[in-house]
């Protein structure tokens, strides 16, 4: 039995299809790996349980327990895991389709915390951009809408002034 991370670590992940969904940014160890390499990816799950999914994988090849030593949740997981990828790709091994990272600890933890912050301030500014545009496009559309009943309606008015003059000519003939 193939698991979801597996599958997903198969394909091409792309950290694009979760711009603006939360989620865990995580980093875990691995036992079975040199000091120093990190996992560094996103669940929407906690990073313990992804650690506890990927050492149930019968299919990971991947030798050794692996551990969660830090998450943290982020309000834009995708833009942050992508911010992260940019900032960490030079210390990336030589397989850059994978996650893993050589770096220590404090400071995978001083970058990922750092981009976190910074990503959720630029999605709380953009989320609050658009509540005040959707407010500003309501009260436009209010306002329009307004605005065609009264022409609306000061059409109806003329079309019954026409049809009254219409009448009276029609009742000043036949008198």
């Amino acid at each position: 039995m193939v698991s979801t991370s597996t599958r997903r670590q198969q394909k091409n992940f792309d950290p694009r299809a979760l711009r603006g969904i939360p989620g865990q940014i995580y980093a875990l160890r691995n036992s079975g790996l040199k000091e120093g390499l990190l996992h560094i990816g996103v669940s929407r799950r906690s990073g313990w349980a992804k650690a506890l999914e990927l050492n149930r994988d019968k299919s990971n090849l991947i030798p050794g327990a692996y551990e969660c030593v830090f998450e943290m949740q982020a309000q834009d997981s995708g833009t942050a895991l992508e911010a992260i990828f940019s900032i960490l790709a030079h210390t990336r091994p030589e397989r850059s389709t994978q996650d893993f990272f050589e770096i220590d600890l404090a400071s995978a933890e001083h970058i990922i915390r750092r981009t976190i912050q910074e990503t959720d301030r630029h999605f709380r500014a953009r989320f609050e951009h658009d509540i005040e545009l959707r407010v500003y496009r309501e009260l436009e559309t209010a306002v329009a809408s307004e605005a065609l009943m009264q022409t609306s309606a000061q059409g109806l008015q003329s079309d019954v002034t026409v049809r009254e003059s219409i009448f009276k000519k029609a009742k000043s003939w036949f008198s």
